[in-house]
């Protein structure tokens, strides 16, 4: 069984820093990964800011427990979301400003993108494709053909989210041995799911699931891959 988590809105301010919510996840469980979703700015704050949750960051990507995607460059929820209403070339500049703002932060990125409050148009799609980038999304765009990452029951591929043991969006049922369970949550707590709150409930589960089968975890970048295999053949 493979097990992919990622957490959505990561920023070094402390509302949505959890870096040492990770920290103690990777004490239970060594050979745990996340991918993060990371926004350079948050209500104007650059990440920059606070540099001690980036240097913890930094410790996690290099014992290999956790990657870094990009999310938006702002966050900001205008009424089509920060990228929903905007032409291809304001898309363009948006995604590489942010991708320029990461060097200053000196992270690691790998070369995907998830749009915020995941809204975006064709001409957002059409900029990922010009920019040969990863498309995480809860939805399959069969209109985009850049490699695509499709957080939705498919295949082998069980969907759960990241949240506290009063399940509020539903009890997990028995995964296969065959399965790959895909978590997903948020920095802060969105709806339940920030896996501050919800971190205990996440390691008695990952436990269970280690206690029922082998599990391998995996990063989102392992199914970007498998994906764009799928599309070659």
């Amino acid at each position: 069984m493979k097990v992919c988590i990622d957490i959505d809105d990561f920023h070094s301010f402390p509302k949505w820093d959890c870096t040492d919510v990770l920290l103690r996840c990777v004490e239970q469980i060594p050979e745990i990964k996340f991918t993060l979703f990371f926004t350079p700015f948050m209500k104007k704050i650059p990440a920059t800011d606070y540099p001690q949750s980036l240097e913890r960051l930094r410790e996690l990507i290099e014992t290999g427990n956790v990657e870094v995607y990009l999310h938006g460059l702002t966050h900001m929820k205008f009424l089509n979301g920060e990228f929903g209403a905007l032409p291809m070339n304001i898309v363009r500049k948006r995604i590489l400003k942010s991708f320029q703002y990461t060097e200053r932060c000196r992270i690691p990125f790998k070369r995907g993108y998830k749009f915020p409050w995941n809204v975006y148009n064709s001409a957002s799609l059409k900029a990922l494709e010009r920019l040969d980038l990863v498309l995480f999304s809860n939805k399959y765009e069969k209109e985009f053909h850049g490699r695509q990452v499709i957080w939705e029951n498919r295949d082998h591929i069980k969907k759960r989210y990241i949240q506290p043991a009063n399940y509020r969006h539903g009890r997990p049922v028995k995964p296969l041995s065959t399965d790959t369970i895909y978590y997903h949550g948020h920095a802060q707590n969105v709806r339940s799911t920030g896996i501050r709150e919800s971190c205990n409930t996440l390691l008695k589960e990952l436990s269970e699931l280690k206690n029922m089968t082998d599990v391998d975890f995996i990063f989102c970048s392992d199914l970007a891959e498998k994906y764009c295999s799928m599309r070659r053949k």
